[in-house]
C-alpha cells in the first residue's frame, strides 16, 4: 500500500485552479457556441451554457457585465463570448466567466434594435391605426434638432421656401452621445408646451448606427406615441431607419423631406385653390342657368293650369250647393222638432213623478225591516265572538305560563323547543315565564330513557 498522503477535495480543486492560472491562453479566450439553459435570476447575474455538437461549457455573466450588453441573449442564439476559465469549487466544474458577449454574425447594436422593435411592435406601439393625421396647413412647426448640424439649416430652407407664412420655432437638443435620448424626450415635452404648434419635426443628419443610437431608445419611442402633437421624423439618410421612425406619426427619409412632409407648398396651394374656385364658379353658373330654365317651364305650365280661368264656373257651382244645403238643413230641423214633440209626450206618460209617493212608502218600510234584521245579526255575531274569545283565552300559552309553566324558544329562529333531539351544546335559548323572559345556553341534554348527558 502506498505511503503517499491523500489530497482533500479542496486541495485537488486548488491544484486544478493553480494549473489553470498558469495557462495564459485560458485567461483571455473567445468561445463561440449556441446559448442554452439561459437563467437570469433576481440577483441580476446571468447563467447559461454554451454548446456545440460535441461539448458544452457553463458560463457566468456578472451583473455589472450584463448591464453593458446592449442586446438580450436568447436560447438557441449563437454568440461569441470573451472571458477567462476558472473552477467553481462547490460543484468541481470549470466555468467560463464572461466579460463581453456579442452575437455571431449580426452586430450587438443592430440586434438590440431588432429585438426592441419586435417587442414594441408586438405591444402595438407601431400600429398604423394609432398614427395621427397631419394638419393641412399648420400654424407653427417645432423643430427638435441640434443647432450645430446641417439638418437645421436644411429644414429651415425648405420651410421658408414652401410656406413662409408658417411659424417655426427651434427646440435645441443633443442628438448623440451620453444622455442624448433623455435630452430628446425633454425637448419633445418642451415642444408640446409651446403655443400654436401643430406639428413637431424630430430631425438630425446621417451617421453610423452608434451616432443614431439615441433615436433607437424605448424611452423616446414611448414619448413620441404619448405626444399630444403629431410627430414627423427625418433621421439620417434614406437607408437609415430607427425605432423613432417606427413610432412617429410620419417618417421621412431625410430632414429636408420631413420639412416637405410637414408643410405644403403655398404656391401650389394657391394655384390649386384658384383652379377649384374657377371650377366652382363655372359649375354654379351652369346650375343657375339650368334651374332658371326649369323655373320658366314650370311657370308656363302653371299659367295654363291656373284656377283663375275656372273661377266663375266654380263660383256658380258653389252657389248652387249652398242653396241645396240650406234647404236640406231646414227640412232636417223640422223633422227633428216633430220627433222631439212625440218623444216628450210619450215621456210625460211614463214620468217617475207619478210613482214617487208609492215608491217612497215602500222604501221606508224596507229600511225599517233592514234595520231590525241588522240589529239582530250584530247581536248574534257579538255573542259568538264572546264565546270564541273565551275559548281562545283558555287555550292561550300565556294562561298556561301564568299557572306556573314556562315556554322555551330557540333564540335565533324563535321556534318552540319540543324535543332535546334538535338541541346542541352552546345553543342560545329564550325562556318565557309569567313576568318576563330569560336567555340561557345549552350545557348538556338528557333524554327520557337515557340519563347520560350529551
Amino acid at each position: 500500500m502506498s505511503t503517499r498522503t491523500a489530497w482533500s477535495v479542496s486541495q485537488l480543486t486548488d491544484a486544478v485552479r493553480g494549473a489553470l492560472s498558469t495557462a495564459p491562453e485560458l485567461e483571455d479566450v473567445l468561445v463561440e457556441g449556441e446559448v442554452s439553459n439561459l437563467s437570469m435570476p433576481f440577483s441580476g447575474h446571468m447563467y447559461f451554457t454554451l454548446k456545440d455538437a460535441a461539448a458544452s461549457v457553463r458560463c457566468v455573466v456578472w451583473r455589472s457585465t450584463r448591464e453593458r450588453i446592449p442586446f438580450h441573449p436568447e436560447n438557441g442564439m449563437t454568440v461569441v463570448a470573451h472571458g477567462r476559465v476558472d473552477v467553481y469549487e462547490r460543484d468541481g466544474l470549470y466555468q467560463l466567466y464572461v466579460d463581453a458577449l456579442d452575437p455571431a454574425g449580426l452586430g450587438a447594436l443592430a440586434l438590440a434594435v431588432e429585438q426592441l422593435a419586435r417587442r414594441l411592435s408586438a405591444e402595438g406601439l407601431f400600429d398604423p391605426a394609432r398614427k395621427r393625421r397631419l394638419p393641412l396647413l399648420p400654424r407653427r412647426v417645432a423643430v427638435i434638432t441640434s443647432t450645430t448640424g446641417a439638418a437645421m439649416r436644411d429644414v429651415l430652407t425648405v420651410l421658408r421656401r414652401r410656406a413662409p407664412q408658417v411659424g417655426v420655432v427651434i427646440v435645441p437638443t443633443a442628438v448623440q452621445g451620453d444622455g442624448a435620448e433623455h435630452a430628446l424626450v425633454l425637448a419633445l415635452e418642451r415642444a408640446q408646451q409651446l403655443r400654436d404648434v401643430d406639428v413637431i419635426l424630430l430631425v438630425r443628419g446621417g451617421g453610423s448606427l452608434e451616432d443614431l443610437w439615441s433615436f433607437n431608445g424605448e424611452l423616446l419611442a414611448r414619448a413620441i406615441r404619448a405626444s399630444s402633437i403629431p410627430v414627423v421624423t427625418g433621421v439620417g439618410h434614406e437607408t437609415d431607419t430607427t425605432i423613432a421612425d417606427h413610432a412617429a406619426d410620419r417618417r421621412a427619409p431625410t430632414p429636408s423631406a420631413a420639412a416637405e412632409t410637414a408643410v405644403p407648398e403655398t404656391a401650389t396651394l394657391r394655384d390649386d385653390l384658384a383652379a377649384r374656385q374657377l371650377r366652382l364658379r363655372q359649375a354654379l353658373r351652369q346650375e343657375i342657368a339650368h334651374k332658371r330654365a326649369g323655373l320658366e317651364r314650370e311657370l308656363s305650365r302653371l299659367g295654363r293650369a291656373s284656377p283663375a280661368r275656372r273661377l266663375p264656373e266654380l263660383r256658380q257651382r258653389l252657389d248652387g250647393h249652398v242653396i241645396r244645403l240650406r234647404g236640406a238643413l231646414l227640412q232636417g230641423v223640422a223633422a227633428q222638432r216633430r220627433r222631439l214633440d212625440r218623444q216628450s209626450s210619450r215621456l210625460l206618460l211614463v214620468s217617475p213623478q207619478r210613482r214617487l209617493p208609492e215608491e217612497r212608502a215602500g222604501l221606508t218600510y224596507r229600511l225599517a225591516h233592514l234595520a231590525g234584521a241588522l240589529k239582530a245579526l250584530v247581536g248574534s255575531r257579538r255573542a259568538e265572538l264572546r264565546t270564541a274569545t273565551g275559548r281562545l283565552e283558555a287555550l292561550s300559552p300565556r294562561r298556561v305560563i301564568e299557572r306556573g309553566y314556562s315556554l322555551t324558544l330557540d333564540d335565533a329562529t324563535g321556534a318552540v323547543v319540543v324535543s332535546v333531539a334538535g338541541l346542541r351544546r352552546g345553543q342560545v335559548l329564550r325562556t318565557l315565564v309569567a313576568d318576563g323572559q330569560a336567555r340561557s345556553s345549552v350545557l348538556a341534554t338528557t333524554d327520557e330513557d337515557d340519563q347520560g348527558s350529551t
